[in-house]
């Protein structure tokens, strides 16, 4: 019978780089899914990982519908290997949906941290599951869900052009509906500052030549300026053909090919 690996990656996963907490955090995941396949016996799993998955949706929906889409669902009589359960289902009505689902076509569910085979479909006894770490799997779901949704919210916001607090961006002032609008004033010392660094001037004297009583500028506040400005830069062009590599090359890394089935 096939072995799957599965993931599902909220939107701050998906948007953390290289080298963050969450990659490596993904990373420790998937290589304890590999060991605990080797420790069974079992092939290399067959990676599902899915990067576009909504939260809000629970995983039992694409089982209890008869068209999924393009969202995965296992076969009859497959394994299902997730590290926790926030991998896979959004709160405790959607576990138990999901487990009656898999255990009506005998597949197996295998969470590593809780140390079980939660559908306990093949299990000649009745597996031991404590129960405070359940209740922490569950309460960490509550809590991933509560910071994905606020996430989503402060995005749809910032796409709209409000300001959600922090220091405000050189060249902007709050208007009286929330959203950032250009301050006339700090526009023009932005375009002066932008003109003397083409010239070659160093962040201290730019500083010098554009502050004044009224408005004075700081050599850090050019410095941040120009730092956003090539920031804003760097995201607008294209990647080059060596990023390109990596990503096709992480990718690969994520999507490992079915090496076989489980006997």
């Amino acid at each position: 019978m096939p072995v799957y690996a599965y993931q599902r990656l909220s939107m701050f996963e998906q948007s953390a780089g290289q080298g963050s907490v969450s990659a490596l955090s993904l990373s420790r995941e998937r290589q304890a899914l590999l060991d605990y396949c080797v420790d069974n016996g079992w092939p290399a799993p067959v990676w599902q990982e899915e990067l576009t998955a909504d939260w809000r949706d629970g995983f039992s929906k694409r089982l209890l519908t008869d068209d999924p889409g393009e969202h995965w669902r296992p076969e009859p009589g497959a394994d299902v290997l997730v590290y926790d359960l926030a991998r896979m289902v959004n709160g405790a009505q959607d576990l138990l949906a999901v487990l009656d689902w898999f255990r009506e076509r005998d597949i197996c569910l295998h969470v590593l941290n809780l140390q079980a085979e939660l559908s306990q479909t093949r299990t000649l006894t009745r597996t031991r599951v404590d129960s405070d770490r359940l209740l922490a799997s569950l309460a960490d779901i509550e809590l991933r869900r509560g910071a994905d949704r606020m996430r989503q919210v402060k995005s749809r916001q910032r796409d709209k052009g409000r300001f959600l607090g922090g220091t405000k961006p050189f060249g902007y002032m709050v208007h009286s509906n929330g959203k950032l609008i250009e301050n006339p004033l700090e526009q023009r010392v932005l375009k002066q500052i932008r003109q003397l660094r083409r010239q070659g001037m160093s962040l201290r004297a730019i500083a010098q030549r554009v502050s004044t009583p009224v408005a004075p500028v700081s050599f850090k506040t050019v410095q941040r300026i120009l730092q956003r400005e090539d920031a804003s830069a760097a995201q607008r062009s294209p990647p080059s053909q060596k990023q390109q590599q990596q990503q096709q090359q992480q990718q690969q890394s994520h999507h490992k090919p079915d090496q076989g089935a489980r006997r």
